[in-house]
């Protein structure tokens, strides 16, 4: 159905000036996103096509650009717009999480999710915390392969120390989204626990993070305070 058939009311736009964002629809959101359809395509099918590829927003985390390309009818201006979305909301859990207060562990984890979680590559990076708790920074160590990352144990408490920080969460990611612990994984957390506890630095956690699914070491029982 094309806007024009839609009465006044009831189209995405004078909806949500009228009624607000929440009463619309998953499909008229996304039709308000982009904006308009193509030649062949009215806005609202095309913005159906969205919702079905991206498995009705379940796997909209992962889409990039070039994704959003390759739905019939989405070039590159209407790809931008959908991929911008995903990166607003990173940028958002972001700086809900790095705001000047003793850190909120759901907020980090749901940055570190949607920085790492869909990443084709294994990064390893750190949250660097002051003696509050307090978020300082963050910092990516290492970027590997889709199977490994290269961690450097001095490099990681190298960076500490050049935050000035009393504490550090680690975190990776496994491209395969399967976030089991490899043995690597949990002799590289040992051996982070035990660097920091020489260095007096607290070794908060170290997590696994892919697609939207976490593994925690701490929780785990792998790391030497549980």
């Amino acid at each position: 159905m094309r806007i024009q058939e839609i009465c006044a009311e009831q189209r995405p736009r004078e909806k949500a000036l009228q009624q607000g964002l929440r009463s619309l629809s998953d499909v008229e959101l996304l039709a308000l996103m982009l904006g308009s359809g193509t030649r062949n395509r009215p806005v609202m099918d095309l913005a159906a096509d969205v919702l079905k590829a991206t498995s009705n927003l379940a796997d909209w985390e992962s889409f990039t650009p070039a994704s959003f390309m390759k739905i019939p009818g989405i070039r590159e201006v209407k790809a931008l717009h959908l991929a911008a979305a995903v990166d607003l909301v990173r940028r958002i859990k972001r700086a809900r999480a790095f705001r000047s207060r003793p850190f909120v562990f759901n907020e980090v984890l749901e940055w570190c999710q949607l920085e790492f979680g869909f990443s084709s590559r294994e990064h390893f990076a750190a949250v660097f915390l002051d003696t509050k708790g307090r978020i300082l920074s963050s910092r990516v160590l290492s970027v590997g392969t889709q199977t490994e990352s290269l961690v450097s144990i001095k490099g990681a408490f190298r960076a500490a120390l050049e935050e000035n920080a009393a504490s550090v969460m680690f975190f990776h990611n496994h491209p395969s989204q399967d976030v089991s612990p490899s043995p690597q994984d949990i002799e590289t957390t040992r051996a982070l626990e035990e660097a920091g506890c020489t260095m007096g630095i607290d070794v908060v956690d170290h997590i696994i993070v892919g697609g939207s699914d976490w593994f925690s070491m701490k929780l785990s029982g792998y790391m030497k305070g549980e």
